[in-house]
């Protein structure tokens, strides 16, 4: 999985080219009013999402979507740049036509990113589809359930620069913020298999969420699992609602 976000001196073996690479999925008849950005999970390539037929399972919905798939890979978070090089290489630029919202989707390493990005640039992100999100090594995410869940965690002290050694427990504590409404953050959207290697993780942001708001299949950490998922938030979500009803 991801042992760690931040590999130091270690970033030099994980490329990050800048610009940050991606794939754009425009409508071809009219603006949309929504923007999709997709990020991929450790291995995967911007490509995956439509070659596993993430792009089709948005466009043949009635949605007013336009979708970029961001070829956000390991050395990104390696190097610490994630969310300055999506923000400035893949984001601005795209905003800069007009949309009305942004919505993120990512899976695994990815599920971290939509996350990652959202705390950094809060104000900017309408929502996010985090499936089987990567949030913390064993140690942490028992320290969270031993204690009674999220919700009765004790967080630490908000940091500003995240680190190897404050990254997972600076993400759980904006999560718990966020979801106790104590600071500002995007509409949180969550899916899991059943049984998904992650799901213990997972299950403790699903608890502190709001029942619609969390999608949970039988399936495992696999593309089947989550394209079933995706599909289940396309049709039922406030992305779902919100896209369609604000088409131009």
């Amino acid at each position: 999985m991801l042992p760690v976000l931040f590999v130091g001196a270690c970033g030099r073996w994980f490329p990050a080219p800048v610009p940050m690479r991606s794939v754009a999925y425009a409508q071809p008849a009219r603006p949309a009013s929504c923007l999709v950005v997709f990020l991929p999970g450790l291995g995967d390539a911007a490509e995956d999402f439509e070659r596993l037929g993430f792009v089709a399972e948005v466009r043949r919905r009635a949605l007013s979507v336009d979708m970029i798939a961001a070829n956000a890979t390991l050395g990104y978070y390696a190097r610490g740049t994630f969310p300055d090089r999506l923000a400035t290489d893949v984001i601005a630029p795209a905003r800069a036509r007009g949309y009305q919202q942004l919505w993120l989707i990512g899976m695994s390493m990815g599920g971290l990113g939509t996350v990652y990005y959202a705390r950094t640039h809060a104000a900017d992100v309408t929502g996010l589809l985090a499936l089987a999100p990567y949030l913390g090594d064993r140690e942490l995410i028992e320290e969270i359930h031993e204690h009674g869940g999220l919700a009765s965690w004790q967080a630490p002290p908000r940091v500003e620069a995240l680190g190897e050694d404050n990254y997972q427990r600076e993400i759980w504590r904006w999560l718990q913020a966020v979801t106790r409404g104590q600071e500002r953050g995007p509409r949180l959207y969550l899916g899991y298999g059943m049984s998904d290697k992650l799901a213990r993780s997972d299950e403790l942001l699903a608890d502190a969420l709001p029942e619609d708001h969390v999608f949970v299949t039988g399936g495992a950490h696999d593309w089947k699992t989550w394209k079933r998922l995706l599909g289940e938030f396309l049709d039922d979500s406030d992305f779902a609602r919100g896209c369609r009803a604000a088409a131009r």
